[in-house]
């Protein structure tokens, strides 16, 4: 069955975050078509209204940089978005992702799961390093999968979960199935087990999600989601808020992977670490971290940087990063001026 899915024309389309870390972005897109280019067919980048830092430019050497360009025999094709919201993390206003398309593709992750065309969309942070076929893996894993399977990665957030081995030891990654505690057992764990997120888990459990746990999801740094289950279930077609939202749990994906499992589908664990290696430049291990911290964001992007020059090829840009960094500045700029003047005339007349 394996075969038949390798005998598909490209069954994967690949969607990046993209927030930033255009030279970190490099790597995974490099180091992904690689390994797994014989899967991918687009490459989605959504990049959104509001980057860290003022880094800007970073989409347009994206573009540049992999315009015509093949790895391995394998073209790379980008599909770039611009969502028309910044929304951030967190998101909970359902009845809006409901009715307004233009605020729900502004989710994370949800205008690729929306139109690609492929069985499966394999979504992702970008600051990846790819060592091993990953995606090749899930798709073995697929294959040989009961037919209620819905994503396949790195299941749930231990070093949160009070049942983690890290605190109680009663649960793991491939074990989130069989522990299954009643809401009285699991807040009285949680009570007893100091978990960073202590206070968010005990009001998710008292709410009866109980199972699986708050802090049990597919994780959304890396994973294979089946589209068609996906779109079944999911907002618009389905009820089910969208994978990258937050809808009041713990963390983005949680809500969803707790409704999905609710409805009878499963996730499959991937240890994710024997195939790439997360936030591999940034000197903290942590992927968020430099979002609020210039220093560290700026230090890993040299990193990233100082990575691709050794091991793949110089970076010589075209004067397209130029051209496009200036129009893009004088749109922004534009938009600035249009909302502060609105604000202002807004502030007149209330006065008046």
């Amino acid at each position: 069955m394996y075969k038949s899915y390798m005998q598909m024309q490209k069954p994967v389309d690949v969607n990046i975050a993209f927030y930033g870390k255009p030279y970190q972005a490099i790597v995974t897109i490099e180091s992904l078509m690689r390994h797994s280019g014989q899967h991918i067919d687009k490459i989605y980048l959504s990049r959104e209204r509001i980057q860290p830092h003022g880094d800007w430019v970073g989409i347009f050497k994206i573009i540049d940089l992999f315009r015509d360009r093949t790895i391995n025999g394998h073209k790379v094709n980008l599909v770039v978005s611009y969502p028309h919201h910044f929304l951030g993390l967190g998101v909970n206003d359902y009845e809006r992702a409901q009715t307004d398309h233009r605020f729900r593709q502004s989710i994370m992750y949800q205008y690729a799961l929306e139109t690609t065309d492929k069985k499966y969309m394999c979504v992702m942070h970008n600051d990846m390093l790819f060592h091993g076929d990953m995606i090749g893996e899930m798709l073995r894993k697929f294959s040989n999968a009961p037919s209620n399977l819905a994503g396949i990665g790195s299941i749930g957030q231990c070093w949160s979960c009070p049942a983690g081995p890290d605190w109680g030891n009663l649960c793991h990654s491939e074990k989130y199935e069989q522990y299954k505690p009643t809401m009285e057992e699991a807040v009285m764990l949680q009570e007893s087990q100091p978990t960073p997120r202590q206070a968010i888990n005990l009001r998710v459990l008292k709410n009866n999600r109980v199972h699986p746990l708050p802090e049990c999801r597919l994780n959304e740094y890396c994973a294979l989601i089946d589209v068609e289950k996906y779109r079944k279930n999911t907002l618009p077609d389905g009820t089910i808020g969208c994978y990258g939202g937050g809808w009041n749990g713990t963390d983005t994906a949680t809500v969803w992977s707790h409704d999905m499992y609710q409805r009878g589908y499963t996730f499959q664990h991937l240890t994710l670490e024997n195939y790439v290696q997360h936030a591999a430049f940034d000197e903290t291990g942590s992927g968020t971290s430099s979002n609020s911290n210039s220093e560290n964001y700026f230090l890993a992007e040299k990193n990233a940087e100082k990575f691709i020059k050794e091991n793949y090829y110089p970076l010589n840009f075209s004067p397209y990063v130029r051209m496009a960094t200036f129009w893009d500045s004088v749109k922004r700029d534009g938009w600035l001026t249009i909302i502060h003047a609105y604000g202002a005339l807004k502030r007149v007349a209330g006065k008046s």
